[in-house]
């Protein structure tokens, strides 16, 4: 993917805007410890710090990016494989998780799911994103590494399973001239119009 310019020295205004929106609107903290749970170039964890948030961790399953997360940008970096590890923290110690396209890549998200409500303190959130099932069923299996779906229903009965209250569900994204124009920067709630599904829940 840095071959085609997402890494982490080129974060779009997309992730810029978005995630500090997201943070903010659910009630985050800027002294909240805010977890990046498959990190990847860091699109969710550097926009969160850039943006204030002053306790940001990431956990992946590889660390090509750590170097640049603590010393670039002082953000915490665990390597942990979250289908099957316990997750570095202790109970009820983050305010929010935050999960950008992983959890259609796990054969089985329960035991990651029970870890991240460990973790969570009470009121606690996690945010979700994935492919919607029922917009991108024409090309979710191009990406030979996912191997669960979701869409809105899915999505929220396994939130229920795992004790999540409070769920939320909506799209995620741009779409049309929203993205071309960069319009979310003025009006967020058109970042939320896209092919991804967002699921929001409570501790």
């Amino acid at each position: 993917m840095s071959e085609g310019g997402y890494c982490p020295y080129n974060i779009g205004p997309f992730h810029k805007t978005m995630v500090p929106y997201m943070l903010r609107s659910l009630g985050v903290q800027r002294d909240e410890l805010v977890l990046d749970v498959g990190a990847a170039q860091g699109h969710v964890a550097i926009s969160a710090k850039a943006a204030g948030y002053r306790r940001v961790a990431v956990i992946d399953i590889e660390s090509y990016n750590f170097a640049l997360f603590q010393n670039s940008y002082d953000i915490v970096c665990w390597l942990c494989n979250v289908e099957s590890d316990r997750l570095p923290f202790d109970e009820g110690e983050v305010g929010a998780v935050v999960c950008f396209h992983l959890i259609e890549h796990l054969g089985s998200p329960t035991h990651y799911l029970s870890e991240v409500h460990r973790i969570l303190r009470p009121q606690g959130v996690l945010v979700l994103v994935t492919p919607d099932w029922r917009k991108q069923y024409k090309t979710f299996w191009r990406d030979p590494t996912h191997v669960h779906p979701y869409d809105k229903e899915s999505m929220g009965r396994l939130l229920r399973m795992h004790s999540f209250r409070n769920t939320r569900l909506s799209a995620w994204g741009p779409r049309f001239g929203a993205g071309r124009l960069k319009a979310y920067q003025w009006l967020p709630r058109l970042g939320m119009i896209g092919a991804d599904l967002l699921a929001i829940a409570n501790k």
